[in-house]
């Protein structure tokens, strides 16, 4: 449904006019009415028409005006000129403002319906255009952030390559002295979880969409890293000094901040000659961005011209380290808690840690925890992502991943017990097959294995499914079966070759195992 405006001064013209559009039966409605140009031009704002019917001698703005204004504002809008005069003015108004048709008063049906059906045409024909503009300028959008990626990540480098592929995507920036901005988003994977299902790539769209708004129309190149954990701007010398470049990166945090609720953190590259230079220049903006410190809240930006020398001293001492090796490799959880809760409060202390700082830090405890904790990383793998570490940007991210990593530690030795536990059954298992025939107990075999009877019994039922008596007699029942099958030996042979001393005994167990004596047993499978 095509929505239209019609502007006349005259309450009963405008009404007219109304009339004869819904009485039409194309595919429109009549949504608004504006008594001169100016209301029409504060209605559109809200009611957003498709098609504008309007006369052109109006007071406070004519016509003439109006369709200038309306065709400067909002060239999406298709016009038909309503008037009761055949001046050249008029005409030569719509002609320039490229109003869809000029239709004569007093109107006739046919006429108005030509004109209505014209501007439905013009009104597709533009959405046409303007969708195939869109899509030419989509996928120029994806191959020049492709292209910049591979720049990047060094999979192109010969500058000649470089420079003829920057001439085709028309990036002029390709011989120019730039800087590099790198932004990224504190709590990124909270948010990606909490408001995009866990669609990290939705949360990258929206917030490239935000910057895209707050740029408008200026000049940077824009495109994802590789891991698309943060933005990229290329921003030409010529235009963009370091105090333009902080008021860009502050009304786009203020804008993440609130659509997103999240603050950003920018690293400011030195000036950089020619894109094949751009690889130094994104290493050297993470290196900034890095320098930026944890505990900080808003807007964070951090470049070579005021950014302060990092600390060589670590959090970490050797002590803390060998303790904590010690405590992984001997799977006490609870020492490993205490171990990263003082970690994480020695930081909470220190307010000059940086960004860098921690990745430094969660690079060494991570690298202990994958060597003295066995099938960690199998069973955790995001935890080892080096993009899952970079990302962590605040003093929440750091303890939700101290949180997480103490988890998994507590998993991993709960499934290392139950899977040495189900080893040990495993070998009493093997024991109880080769020896069923023997007097073997309960406390017997728990003697022989140190264990507590009581623990081996819950144990041996979690792991088999059977208790251990039913076990050892459904073993010495298979075995009678099979000997009361295949051979001539006397009942009371089988039953003591079972481990049975008793043969009244061994037949009471053999029937409720069966539910026929052996006897009975013998001659079914021989009579068969």
């Amino acid at each position: 449904m095509y929505k239209v405006m019609v502007v006349d001064d005259e309450t009963w013209g405008r009404k007219s006019v109304s009339k004869m559009i819904n009485e039409l039966a194309l595919d429109v409605e009549v949504i608004a009415e504006a008594k001169h140009g100016q209301e029409a031009l504060e209605l559109i704002r809200i009611n957003k028409p498709h098609i504008v019917v309007t006369d052109m001698n109006m007071p406070v703005m004519n016509g003439e005006r109006f369709l200038e204004s309306l065709f400067k504002l909002h060239g999406d809008i298709r016009v038909i000129v309503i008037s009761g005069y055949s001046q050249f003015e008029y005409m030569r108004a719509a002609l320039t403002y490229q109003a869809s048709e000029y239709v004569l008063k007093p109107i006739s049906i046919p006429d108005l319906r030509n004109a209505m059906i014209k501007a439905i045409d013009a009104i597709r024909d533009y959405s046409s255009l303007q969708q195939q503009k869109k899509f030419t300028k989509d996928i120029l959008k994806l191959k020049r952030e492709e292209f910049l990626q591979h720049v990047t990540g060094k999979r192109i480098t010969n500058i000649s390559d470089i420079r003829n592929q920057a001439a085709e995507l028309r990036i002029s920036h390709a011989t120019d002295r730039y800087r590099l901005a790198v932004c990224m988003f504190r709590q990124f994977h909270a948010i990606s979880k909490t408001k995009f299902h866990g669609n990290a790539d939705l949360f990258m769209f929206s917030v490239e969409n935000i910057l895209y708004e707050v740029m408008q129309d200026e000049v940077p190149l824009v495109y994802k890293s590789d891991d698309r954990l943060s933005i990229c701007m290329i921003l030409p010398d010529s235009s963009y000094d370091v105090g333009r470049i902080c008021q860009l990166a502050a009304n786009f945090h203020n804008a993440v901040k609130q659509m997103l609720g999240t603050d950003v953190v920018v690293g400011l590259s030195p000036i950089t000659a020619n894109l094949d230079k751009l690889p130094e220049a994104y290493r050297a903006a993470n290196e900034e961005l890095w320098k930026n410190r944890l505990d900080v809240s808003g807007l964070s930006v951090s470049t070579d011209e005021f950014s302060e020398p990092e600390s060589a001293t670590g959090i970490l001492t050797s002590f803390d380290l060998k303790a904590l090796s010690h405590a992984l490799a001997s799977s006490n959880v609870k020492d490993c808690r205490k171990l990263l809760s003082e970690f994480v409060h020695k930081i909470s202390k220190r307010p000059a840690t940086t960004i860098r700082d921690v990745h430094r830090e969660l690079a060494k405890i991570t690298e202990l925890a994958s060597m003295e904790v066995k099938g960690l990383i199998t069973s955790f793998p995001s935890l080892f992502d080096v993009r899952f570490i970079t990302g962590i940007l605040d003093f929440k991210q750091l303890q939700a991943f101290v949180d997480q990593l103490t988890g998994a530690l507590e998993a991993q030795q709960l499934t290392s017990e139950v899977s040495d536990s189900a080893y040990t059954i495993h070998q009493i298992v093997s024991y109880l097959d080769a020896n069923y025939f023997e007097d073997v107990s309960l406390i017997d075999v728990a003697t022989r294995f140190h264990m507590d009877p009581s623990y081996l019994s819950k144990l041996f039922k979690s792991v088999t499914d059977e208790n251990f008596i039913e076990y050892v007699t459904r073993k010495r029942m298979e075995q009678a079966c099979e000997l009361l099958r295949t051979s001539d030996r006397k009942i009371n042979e089988i039953s003591e070759l079972v481990g049975y001393e008793n043969q009244r005994y061994f037949s009471q167990v053999f029937k409720k195992f069966t539910d026929q004596t052996p006897s009975e047993y013998r001659e079914n499978r021989l009579g068969k």
